[in-house]
C-alpha cells in the first residue's frame, strides 16, 4: 500500500511525498504541475520525517523562528 500526500506549491508546481510501506525512505517528488517535467527528487528517512515534524511543531508551539 502507497501512502502519499500530494500538493501544490508555488510557480504551478506540485510536492509529492510517497511512502511504499511502513519504516520505507519517503521519496519527495517536486514536479511542474502543467507539464509533469520533474525538477527536484530526495528522499527522507522515517526518521529525519518524524524528528522534522517534531522540531516544527516544538518551534510554532514555542512561537519561534522554524529557521
Amino acid at each position: 500500500m502507497i501512502n502519499m500526500i500530494e500538493m501544490e506549491i508555488n510557480n504551478n508546481r506540485t510536492m509529492q511525498l510517497a511512502q511504499q510501506g511502513r519504516d520505507q525512505n519517503i521519496p519527495l517528488t517536486t514536479y511542474n504541475s502543467e507539464s509533469g517535467e520533474v525538477d527536484g527528487e530526495e528522499e527522507i528517512s522515517p526518521g529525519d520525517m518524524v524528528m522534522l515534524l517534531n522540531y516544527y511543531r516544538f518551534q510554532k508551539e514555542n512561537g519561534n523562528v522554524i529557521f
